[in-house]
């Protein structure tokens, strides 16, 4: 008999399972999409981390010396807080006066892995990802695995005209009747690593 793709799961978006930077296992960033609702979690080692937390300052000021009009380019990064003003010193002449500093604010994410994908507002790679033949393959959790293994092991793939899925949107080599059975091992490899 035929196996013809029906959708299946549907909260392949509200959560992402990412390598926890403490300990290497699994941990679940929820509300990816704005730094002020995140929240990393690790069942394994209790990390927890809110994506405010994250957030810095830089302190950056730019004006020539009003005593002897030297260029001053000065700039102080990763603030928790914004001082209100900052010490200067003119490297010309010497003269020392506090400045109110113009800022930039920004995420103080963890040092991001080249060739992998990472979650937004954290920078933890992805827990399910690896090379398939030169392209990255990658799922966002669980239920967006389950979904791909649904959608690659179907033999009949309908397309509905009203609805854009996820699944239509997935790359040609995920597709492909030629890499099937490697892409089901590899989903099915996922599942038995994470319980």
């Amino acid at each position: 008999m035929t196996k013809r793709y029906k959708q299946e799961y549907f909260n392949y978006h509200e959560s992402i399972l990412v390598v926890c930077p403490d300990c290497g296992e699994d941990a679940v960033v929820k509300n990816e999409h704005s730094y002020k609702q995140a929240i990393l979690e690790c069942r394994h080692c209790d990390l927890k981390k809110n994506g405010l937390d994250l957030v810095v300052y830089k302190a950056i000021i730019k004006l020539n010396c009003p005593i002897c009009s030297h260029h001053i380019h000065n700039e102080q990064g990763n603030l928790k807080e914004k001082p209100k003003n900052v010490p200067v010193k003119c490297d010309e002449c010497d003269s020392r006066f506090d400045i109110q500093p113009k800022f930039e604010k920004y995420l103080n994410s963890i040092l991001r892995e080249e060739g992998l994908i990472h979650d937004q507002v954290f920078g933890c790679p992805y827990y399910f990802q690896e090379d398939f033949k030169g392209k990255l393959f990658w799922a966002r959790n669980r239920e967006h695995l389950l979904e791909m293994e649904n959608y690659v092991s179907s033999d009949l793939r309908t397309r509905l005209p009203y609805r854009m899925r996820m699944v239509e949107k997935l790359p040609t080599f995920i597709k492909e009747a030629k890499n099937r059975d490697a892409i089901l091992k590899i989903l099915q490899k996922w599942k038995n690593s994470y319980k």
